[in-house]
């Protein structure tokens, strides 16, 4: 692969840019006034080249598993932004003690049937931790369940037996093949692209974004494409969450570059090939956000066979407290979601752009978890360490749907339930109609997840089947009734009430031992869908067994996907597809 180089900026695409950057300056409060569109996208490097590997996967170096006592790798703390001017310190003062959501789902909160979900298909352990934050990220294809973790091992399972097929690190496919792939530092990101039938596994170097492109749907033949994208900033892509869409591959980035974050488009049309990639293209995210450190958006990514409209631009979301973020025109009677819209075009990139951001209005939210640039908050029973919030981002992954009559994604985030800073997750389901390609998103439901105790409920994420419903996973710990950190679901049949989890609390597994060794949690936990039968979820995250965290999966089906009941009928849902 040729070396790549950040390329200088034509002078069209300047004064594009300044544009762009001009609106970084807008006050928070004007934001929802000033949806705005850049044209005309920045390339970086030149075309990219790819590195085609085949190799003997079965024949790769062995990954020793950690052991209690091995040293724990702990990863520097997240990127955070530079000093900017107008951070607010001090939010504003709420009309709310309690969240407004909470009332609904504790009406519903007491013993009910799981309608399927209370007892896992498969409940296993992954990987114990090697690096700190373990970063668990995982995904089913058409045979396997792979999981990956930070710095940077991968395990293929057996997705219906969850036999152990093979073990191996990630940057060992790439060693040896004159990319910087070979020296890969962490945060894994893992995608199956169904539309293609593709395993995209990711990590980042000092200053790249490394992408693995299986040739076949299996990827245990060893036959990859290996492309790697530098960075507009030079230096590290943090946090970077790739979501699949038709026409590229979009990309969040925590990475401050010019005064904003970075949002890239890769050219999926060519990588699935094993072509050379056309230039990546990038557009800063504006405004930025006061309030947090630390933020990207959060792009959505497909499930389901049913693509998109036609001509439907990528989508990349944030949500945004205003009493947090904004510095005078709070509105005391709602938060938002912000959507961006990136449309790529790969042969003409000014003609690309990048529009937002798209306020929806949702229910008052609390995201300021002792205070607002502090990360760690979540105590836990028998250790003085406090885990970190991750309170941030849209959380892995916002899901986009195409039911035929109705487009739909499904995202969560964490904040604080009750002002004294206990943890829940917020959820919410957007909505438009099947023909609409540009903006036309409401929220069709929200709702928060917690129970009215004293556990911590955080690091969600959350997937919706072809039938509706919905399973939710998240990280728990109470240091009152000690709770050590554990994994709990909960889920909803689409026509349970709206903005409801009611269908139990139930335990994947528990945690044994308290996290003493670092405060890093997470940083992102991940719910994925069966793409065979588009009904049975898949669920990783991190748990706590000794003093420091482990991994663990499991797999469920709730016993009514494929299936279809008068009520739902009666709302309007008639079009979904029945396996």
């Amino acid at each position: 692969m040729k070396e790549i180089s950040v390329s200088r900026l034509g002078r069209r695409c300047v004064g594009m840019l300044l544009i762009s950057f001009a609106l970084i300056g807008i006050a928070q409060d004007d934001v929802k006034n000033s949806v705005k569109v850049v044209q005309g996208a920045q390339t970086v490097g030149g075309p990219v080249v790819p590195v085609h590997i085949s190799v003997d996967m079965f024949n790769l170096p062995t990954v020793t598993a950690w052991q209690p006592g091995d040293p724990i790798r702990v990863k520097p703390p997240r990127q955070i932004s530079p000093p900017q001017s107008g951070l607010v310190t001090n939010p504003a003062p709420r009309g709310f003690d309690q969240d407004p959501l909470l009332a609904a789902q504790l009406e519903v909160a007491g013993p009910i049937d799981g309608a399927g979900i209370e007892t896992p298909i498969l409940n296993q352990d992954g990987f114990a931790q090697s690096g700190s934050p373990s970063d668990v990220i995982a995904d089913v294809g058409r045979q396997f369940y792979i999981q990956v973790v930070n710095a940077t091992p991968v395990r293929i399972f057996d997705k219906t037996t969850g036999a152990v097929v093979m073990t191996f690190e990630l940057s060992d496919l790439a060693a040896g093949m004159g990319t910087g792939c070979g020296g890969g530092i962490g945060d894994p990101v893992i995608n199956f692209d169904q539309l293609a039938d593709r395993w995209v596994l990711s990590e980042f170097t000092g200053n790249s974004i490394c992408v693995y492109v299986s040739q076949d749907t299996d990827p245990t033949t060893g036959n990859w494409f290996v492309y790697e994208f530098i960075s507009a900033s030079g230096t590290l892509p943090d946090y970077f969450k790739i979501g699949v869409w038709p026409d590229a591959y979009y990309v969040g980035v925590n990475d401050v570059f010019m005064g904003g974050r970075t949002n890239y488009a890769y050219d999926r049309d060519n990588m699935i090939l094993g072509n050379t990639a056309r230039p990546a293209q990038v557009f800063v995210s504006t405004p930025e956000l006061g309030g947090f450190n630390f933020q990207l958006l959060q792009p959505a990514d497909l499930d389901g066979t049913t693509l998109p409209p036609d001509g439907a631009p990528g989508i990349l979301m944030r949500h945004r407290d205003d009493e947090v973020h904004n510095t005078t025109g709070i509105d005391p009677s709602a938060d938002f979601i912000d959507i961006y819209e990136f449309d790529a075009d790969f042969d003409t990139p000014a003609n690309s752009t990048f529009t937002g951001p798209f306020p929806i209005a949702v229910a008052e939210f609390d995201s300021d978890l002792c205070g607002t640039f502090n990360f760690n908050c979540v105590e836990q029973p028998g250790s003085g360490v406090i885990l970190d919030s991750v309170k941030e981002p849209i959380m892995w992954r916002v899901q986009y749907r195409n039911f035929g009559d109705r487009q739909q994604m499904v995202g969560s985030f964490t904040v604080d339930v009750d002002g004294n800073d206990l943890h829940g997750a917020r959820w919410f389901v957007m909505e438009r109609p099947a023909d609409v390609t540009t903006e036309g998103w409401t929220i069709q439901q929200e709702g928060i997840y917690a129970l009215g105790d004293t556990t911590h409920r955080w690091l969600p994420s959350l997937a919706m089947d072809q039938s509706g419903n919905i399973l939710m996973g998240v990280s728990a710990t109470d240091p009152v009734a000690n709770v050590f950190p554990s994994i709990r679901y909960s889920g909803r049949l689409a026509d349970d009430p709206l903005g409801t989890l009611p269908r139990g609390e139930f335990s994947l597994i528990e945690g044994s031992a308290p996290n003493s060794t670092t405060g890093r949690w997470g940083d992102y936990a991940s719910v994925t869908v069966d793409p065979d039968d588009d009904c049975t979820f898949y669920l990783s995250t991190e748990y706590n067994e000794t003093n420091t965290s482990s991994t663990r999966f499991g797999s469920f089906r709730f016993d009514s996907c494929g299936e279809v009941s008068e009520e739902f009928f009666m709302d309007g849902f008639e079009d979904i597809i029945v396996p």
